[in-house]
């Protein structure tokens, strides 16, 4: 496992400073949520454009933070998804976000849904 200082000292990304950058973040297979951004486990059928994460990162959902993808390189491919980036990890990967931390996911396929609100006639995405 790793420390939020030590993901910040990796990739360059910076958090805000109410977090506590001594903390593990634990790596974990489930549904997570990260502000207004979901990540489900999946299973990815028909997918044939996958990319590498880049070494920077990629970045998941930008609203007024954006959602960074970090991984080891070799350890992450991206495509599109049905409502946002999927992913299929082999090695422990950590989505970044400036007021949120870290949230670790265990190797596996997921997706990814922006949250969204009913406003009167329609749903509209959320912004965080």
């Amino acid at each position: 496992m790793i420390t939020l200082d030590a993901l910040s000292a990796r990739t360059g990304r910076t958090f805000d400073d109410h977090l506590d950058r001594s903390l593990t973040i634990p790596v974990l297979d489930g549904i997570q949520a990260q502000g207004d951004l979901l990540v489900m486990p999946a299973v990815l059928l028909g997918a044939s454009d996958w990319r590498p994460v880049p070494p920077e990162g990629l970045v998941l959902l930008d609203g007024v933070h954006p959602h960074v993808l970090v991984a080891d390189p070799g350890t992450c491919r991206w495509t599109d998804g049905p409502d946002g980036p999927a992913f299929a990890a082999t090695a422990p990967v950590y989505l970044l976000h400036p007021e949120h931390g870290a949230t670790g996911f265990a190797p596996g396929h997921y997706v990814t849904h922006r949250q969204r609100e009913w406003r009167e006639t329609d749903w509209s995405p959320v912004f965080d």
